[in-house]
């Protein structure tokens, strides 16, 4: 179905999973930090960036499946598609409350455009259900703003928590 596309999801696929490995660096460089602070950022900004980076990893083993038919893929991105939007909106609401005590960029790059990314997912979503030729195009638009979304997200987050990580006192741990 993705014929001359291999390569595509190959690297996007690869790069999906090497970005999953860095939230992890990351969530580890929060150990000194309060619990309470730790789950609150999983929830609003970790958690989605790991959720969209797998959904990445997941539409490019679909893509690479063999003998994936044309609308079981479509219901994969389908059901990709509403999980991601709901998970956006969550994020863009649970942003939103917090307003003074974040960044105005917050809420764009970790809850609306992340929203929009889904949408246009939906809308590939509809275009491969109905075998629309540049179904493939939406799907590989996606993907890349995925990741580039991902990618600034995650630098994001290492530059505001690398600078705030204090050393424990002697005593503390």
């Amino acid at each position: 179905m993705f014929e001359g596309w291999k390569e595509f999801y190959l690297m996007a696929g690869g790069a999906a999973a090497v970005l999953i490995g860095l939230i992890f660096v990351v969530i580890s460089l929060m150990q000194d930090r309060p619990r309470s602070s730790v789950l609150a950022g999983a929830r609003l900004y970790m958690g989605p960036i790991v959720l969209g980076v797998s959904f990445v990893l997941v539409l490019s083993a679909g893509a690479l499946a063999p003998g994936i038919e044309q609308w079981q893929f479509a219901g994969i991105v389908t059901i990709v598609a509403l999980w991601g939007l709901a998970r956006g909106l969550m994020s863009t609401v649970g942003i939103a409350r917090l307003k003074d005590e974040v960044h105005w960029t917050d809420l764009w790059f970790y809850g609306v455009l992340p929203s929009l990314l889904y949408l246009s997912l939906g809308v590939a979503a509809y275009a491969f259900w109905r075998d629309w030729p540049h179904a493939k195009a939406c799907l590989a638009g996606f993907i890349t703003c995925g990741l580039l979304l991902a990618v600034r997200n995650e630098w994001d987050l290492i530059t505001w928590i690398a600078p705030r990580s204090e050393p424990l006192k002697s005593g503390e741990e």
